[in-house]
């Protein structure tokens, strides 16, 4: 089964999209977008964007400059001067869903027409994790906008599932946690929000029509993180549920649980502890296909980027790691 196979206004989807409107499809999680392919010489995007987002276009497997939209609708030229002949262009949101709704109202070709859209890749891989997930800050320093220099495209989940051919669908929010998220709240963690379509939206809620081979849980940094310390048990009990909600929309997939590279070691102990609870629940239920991936070490101060954030370099590390992790898991 190839990794996703929504299809709506000519193109293929990648990531959770609400096709509610199959003429304008909604979308909102970063990494989240579409790949397009046609017979011309440009192609133009007529998007509708609640603030001003950030975007990265890959034309004929090159990756373009990112851009940032404008609120509200706007054109955006994708490729521009190709030769005539069959193009593919994909196009993918870096700004994290939280801040809100990205809806594709049309494409225009140039000098030709759209093509049925390529069929995806037959690996799939879904991210569940926080701002580390999202590539929060990752082109930045220290003291610099973090959401201005977002980018999923450089953050570990992109890069991992480039070096795997596959395609990766993720689920993360800035500052989200499993009970209580950076500033001490319990509104909308992800697991409360994980089934969502769009990110800011209740409904409609997912379909989870096709399985990933792969789910990667990063999550327990914020838990912990501005000085809450030891979640608690309650940590378990609600990590214990996420794990068995994924599996019961995956029953094949492969989980693998980790943390890091944010939290010191001391921090990553308590959470790796918690999750080794809920896994040893797993195998005594007789679930063989979830893991630890403890091997995660706190990041150098010459990897910070913006908030402590870890930068492009450290997430080609995390990347390595996990993608060699599925590589031996998976047979990939």
């Amino acid at each position: 089964m190839a990794a996703q196979d929504t299809a709506a206004a000519g193109v293929r989807w990648i990531g959770r999209v609400d096709t509610s409107d199959p003429i304008g499809p909604r979308f909102s999680w970063s990494g989240t977008g579409f790949v397009a392919r046609f017979h011309g010489t440009s192609l133009t995007a007529q998007l509708g964007n609640e603030g001003a987002f950030i975007f990265k276009a890959v034309v004929d497997g090159v990756p373009q400059p990112a851009f940032t939209s404008m609120p509200r609708a706007g054109r955006y030229a994708l490729a521009t001067g190709l030769p005539a002949g069959e193009h593919t262009v994909a196009l993918y949101r870096q700004s994290e869903g939280q801040l809100g709704l990205s809806q594709l109202h049309g494409l225009t070709v140039g000098d030709g027409a759209l093509l049925a859209p390529p069929p995806a890749p037959q690996r799939l891989i879904e991210v569940v994790g926080d701002s580390i997930s999202c590539g929060f800050g990752i082109l930045g320093a220290i003291d610099d906008d973090c959401y201005a220099t977002q980018s999923h495209w450089d953050a570990y989940p992109s890069v991992m599932a480039r070096a795997l051919g596959a395609e990766v669908s993720t689920i993360a929010g800035s500052g989200r946690g499993v009970v209580r998220n950076y500033p001490g709240d319990s509104v909308d963690t992800m697991p409360q929000i994980y089934q969502r379509t769009l990110a800011t939206e209740p409904l409609p809620t997912w379909g989870f029509g096709v399985e990933p081979q792969a789910v990667i849980i990063n999550l327990g940094t914020n838990d912990l993180g501005n000085g809450k310390g030891d979640p608690g048990p309650r940590f378990v009990t609600v990590y214990r549920s996420l794990v068995e909600t994924i599996r019961a929309h995956y029953p094949s997939a492969f989980i693998l649980c980790t943390i890091g590279p944010l939290t010191s070691l001391s921090e990553s102990a308590i959470v790796y502890r918690y999750i080794r609870t809920v896994l040893d629940a797993r195998a005594a239920a007789g679930d063989t296909r979830v893991a630890l991936f403890d091997r995660i070490l706190p990041q150098t101060p010459d990897k910070y980027a913006g908030a402590y954030h870890p930068n492009v370099a450290e997430n080609t590390i995390l990347a390595a790691q996990l993608g060699e992790e599925l590589r031996a898991r998976l047979g990939w």
